[in-house]
């Protein structure tokens, strides 16, 4: 019963902190008509995100995040026409494993919509 209880408790933590944001998402969206298009490698280390996301224009920027149950956030800068930015994607997981949420443009205070899914490893 020792070993069952064990095991079970074992099990219980491993999926507790399943690194279900560890991987390479393909990001699109819109904010307030403007495309966006990006593409993030993303490790998870417990309810920590640390990466980088690249956008469409092949600017590579250091991006760094939460994962809360199902809840990923992710937060890096950015800039338009020369002026800094911070661009947080803030959604959910669902059970196809697709993140969809929403885009806080800071300081801008623009909002926007977005969708993720993890792009397939090379074989």
């Amino acid at each position: 019963m020792t070993r069952l209880l064990a095991s079970t408790l074992l099990f219980a933590a491993a999926v507790a902190t399943d690194p279900i944001a560890t991987g390479t998402w393909t990001i699109t969206g819109d904010v307030q008509g403007y495309p966006v298009t990006e593409s993030c490698v993303l490790t998870q280390t417990d309810a920590t995100l640390a990466g980088t996301c690249t956008d469409s224009g092949k600017v590579a920027r250091a991006a760094t995040g939460t994962v809360a149950d199902k809840t990923i956030t992710i937060v890096h800068p950015s800039e338009y026409n020369g002026d800094p930015l911070t661009l947080t994607f803030k959604g959910t997981l669902d059970d196809s494993g697709t993140l969809k949420g929403t885009i806080d443009v800071y300081p801008l205070e623009y909002q926007g919509t977005f969708s993720a899914a993890k792009t397939a490893a090379k074989p």
